[in-house]
């Protein structure tokens, strides 16, 4: 066993075991953590006893909330460039993942938030339990979803524009029906299925497969297929007052708490941060993962420098006073992303003056 303070790694039989193990922050990924993942992971490509690598959770609540975003906020502030490390640090763990020829398991337990949520997407098999909750809530402290989210959400198109803007939360049984993950398995399981997996004398993915197949359980209806035309209706429209202006008329008795709902949460987030996620949603659906990939890394660093996230974390992490100033006057911020975006230029400009 090779302990990494927050993660747990070793190796059983001709599996290799990355246990992210920070429970007291749900997994709030490090920069030391990813560096860790990283590190193990460039390792085991050489070794030819480990055939396959399982990614899980030592907490008991969350598989991983996201990056440790507070990290980010502290190094901001100091004025270094550990943000931007972390950024490309991080983005590099994704595509070695994804990129591994060594299959790539990952089972999860609880909450899969903002990073964990791309953590996992990278994976090859993916293992949920009737205790997941997915969300990509960055809007709510004015960023935007990444590592991958402009990639793996827009491929859901009006349901990806939903959970982009709103952050909202799905289960197990929603990602599957999503298309999010692979497999349902009971959390009651997870110790059995890991034993099987490390006694196995052989890990391809046919093997893989094979033996998860002897946990799986079905899980409930998917509550997110209940509401998926509402979804579609209201969610389906190019720009993002159109979509507020559209909740705001519904004349739809049955389903007004909803409708309330969403508007309650879209009215508290901020209105670049809106605005760019949209974007992102409407513009990687014809973009490459890489592409998508390249196009949030070069946001980031500029939306540290001039958008909303510093002072989304001061207010609901830092201070606590839940109250964040978000910008009003967006000019300079909007000049940069011309520059940077030209898509972004051509298309938005108009409706962000």
């Amino acid at each position: 066993m090779n302990d990494h303070d927050d993660l747990e790694i070793r190796s059983e039989g001709a599996l290799g075991i990355i246990s992210l193990n920070r429970s007291s922050h749900l997994n709030a990924l490090t920069l030391e953590m990813i560096r860790g993942i990283q590190a193990q992971l460039d390792q085991w490509r050489e070794d030819s006893q480990v055939q396959a690598v399982l990614i899980k959770s030592n907490a008991a609540k969350a598989f991983c909330a996201g990056g440790d975003i507070r990290y980010l906020y502290d190094s901001y502030q100091a004025g270094n460039t550990q943000y931007q490390d972390f950024f490309a640090t991080e983005y590099t763990m994704l595509s070695t993942i994804r990129n591994y020829s060594k299959p790539v398991i990952v089972m999860m337990d609880g909450y899969v938030l903002g990073g964990g949520f791309g953590l996992a997407q990278a994976c090859h098999i993916k293992i949920t339990s009737e205790k997941s909750r997915f969300a990509m809530p960055e809007t709510a402290i004015g960023f935007f979803p990444d590592v991958g989210a402009t990639y793996f959400l827009s491929r859901l198109d009006e349901v990806g524009v939903y959970m982009a803007l709103t952050g909202a939360q799905i289960s197990s049984s929603d990602a599957l029906y999503l298309d999010l993950v692979d497999y349902h398995v009971p959390s009651e399981h997870f110790v059995a299925l890991e034993h099987a997996l490390s006694v196995a004398p052989i890990l391809n993915p046919v093997e893989i497969r094979t033996i998860i197949s002897s946990f799986i359980t079905h899980p409930q209806e998917s509550e997110l297929q209940q509401h998926i035309d509402l979804i579609n209706q209201y969610f389906s429209y190019p720009d993002i007052n159109e979509i507020e202006q559209g909740l705001a008329a519904a004349n739809d008795t049955l389903h007004q708490d909803w409708i309330k709902k969403m508007q309650a949460i879209l009215e508290q987030r901020p209105e670049m941060a809106k605005q760019i996620s949209l974007k992102l949603q409407q513009v990687g659906q014809n973009l490459s993962l890489e592409k998508c990939m390249q196009l949030e890394r070069g946001l980031q660093d500029i939306w540290l420098q001039q958008g909303d996230f510093i002072e989304g974390v001061r207010a609901l992490i830092v201070d606590k006073d839940k109250n964040p100033k978000w910008q009003t006057d967006n000019t300079e911020f909007k000049k940069t992303l011309e520059k940077f975006w030209p898509v972004w230029s051509k298309q938005h400009k108009d409706s962000l003056c």
